[in-house]
């Protein structure tokens, strides 16, 4: 039979190896979890930079579409100028007025 010193020492040992256990487990999670943080965070800084890589691209875009838009514009503007004065010139020819 075992008897009170005995099942103490038995409870000092488990507990030594329990707690040796739990700070091994306890090491290799906080491993795992720096690594796993590390490989977050390089990957969140990857997206950072495609982000600010497509957002360079789409100023640069951007500009292009409205320098286009302008210069469509401004063709545009003077065909208008030119169709105009060649309606008057035919009214004008025909004796219609341009008030109709």
């Amino acid at each position: 039979m075992l008897t009170k010193t005995d099942l103490s020492q038995i409870r000092k040992v488990v507990r030594e190896e329990v707690e040796n256990e739990a700070q091994s487990i306890k090491d290799e999670l906080g491993a795992d979890i720096t690594t796993s943080r590390m490989r977050i965070q390089t990957e969140i800084n990857e997206l950072k930079d495609r982000i600010k890589n497509l957002e360079i691209r789409v100023s640069k875009m951007h500009k292009e579409l409205k320098k286009e838009i302008k210069m469509v514009s401004n063709f545009l503007d003077k065909e208008n100028l030119l169709v105009v004065k060649r309606v008057e010139k035919i009214e004008e020819h025909l004796g219609l007025s341009s008030a109709q």
